[in-house]
């Protein structure tokens, strides 16, 4: 059954969890944590619990669970209570309890659980979801590694809480496709599908425009329930999505709800080889004075079906709770 909050107009999603761990919580993340924020999971559910509780109580309507780096591979490769790593049965409890941990933090009151299935690139280390380089992966192996992460979850006890699948920061055309097929197998669920632009151009890591990208991504059975961006800086977004617009608009494309959730970070880039932020955000206007305004300009538009918008890297629940309150202008 499909949550009644997801025929809502705009719904606001929570922030960066990973860099909000970081930041006000003092968690360190490197090589030798290749589960990244999936981590806590492990080893610090407090932690974990504070933070998805604080952005639910920010104002978010849907929290994703921490499971945006998980893979079985990574689970082998952490080292907590054995040298052998964390095998399949434990990590698929693992990766389970991310639901019920998301859904708890709403303490009660009515919200939408996504679950977070970030990019294949997401999970290497170092990660490669902004540069799409994954070596010799082919558009089947990426549809296997996201079938084996899905199946975990379908058909668990707790697949019942989940309402929507987030499929995130895709970097390449063939894993846009991988995603399209393993939706295609997985039909009780609405998805989403956001890609990261992380280069100034209207174009994938892999070098795929904007026009074939919204072709792929809204063509043929069993769209999605939200396209859209993520991980991207703010100044970049909104003529991506008139982009995305007009293509839509030339091919006789519907629209469903934009996803929207870009970073905080201004004008600091994440170094992934470094594995820290360099740079500064001097001169910026506030996060979430910029991501009101395209909201405001995207409905008055009129051309998508509703909005999902939220933070990604270096958005806190402090950005998410003064978006919620520019937000009620709008609702």
């Amino acid at each position: 059954m499909t949550h009644p909050l997801l025929s809502k107009p705009i719904l606001l999603l929570d922030g960066g969890l990973g860099t909000t761990l970081e930041d006000e919580h003092g968690i360190r993340f490197s090589s030798a944590t290749p589960l990244w924020s999936s981590h806590l999971l492990v080893d610090n559910i407090v932690t974990l619990q504070t933070v998805q509780r604080d952005f639910a109580e920010a104002g978010a309507d849907i929290i994703l669970t921490a499971t945006y780096q998980a893979s079985f591979h990574g689970f082998k490769n952490t080292r907590v209570a054995s040298e052998d790593g964390i095998g399949r049965d434990e990590a698929t409890r693992y990766m389970l309890s991310a639901v019920r941990i998301a859904r708890e933090a709403f303490n009660g009151r009515p919200g939408v659980v996504a679950l977070s299935l970030g990019a294949y690139g997401a999970t290497m280390v170092p990660s490669t979801e902004y540069s799409g380089e994954y070596g010799g992966m082919t558009e089947d192996d990426l549809l296997n590694f996201h079938l084996e992460r899905i199946w975990c979850f379908a058909g668990s006890e707790e697949w019942k809480e989940v309402d929507l699948i987030a499929i995130e920061t895709l970097p390449r055309i063939d894993e846009v496709r991988a995603a399209r097929r393993m939706m295609q197998r997985v039909q009780d669920k609405e998805y989403w599908i956001s890609c990261v632009f992380p280069n100034d151009s209207e174009k994938l890591p892999d070098g795929t425009g904007v026009e074939e990208l919204v072709e792929t991504m809204l063509k043929g059975e069993r769209t999605p329930y939200a396209i859209g961006i993520n991980c991207t800086k703010v100044y970049r977004v909104a003529s991506l999505i008139r982009r995305f617009e007009d293509v839509a608009k030339v091919h006789n494309l519907d629209l469903p709800r934009l996803v929207l959730y870009p970073d905080g970070a201004g004008g600091r880039q994440y170094d992934t080889k470094l594995q820290q932020w360099i740079g500064n955000d001097e001169g910026q206007l506030p996060w979430d004075q910029q991501v009101f305004s395209i909201v405001k300009e995207v409905k008055e538009r009129g051309r998508w079906k509703g909005i999902l918008v939220g933070g990604c890297c270096k958005t806190t629940p402090g950005h998410i709770k003064k978006l919620a309150a520019r937000l009620g202008e709008l609702i």
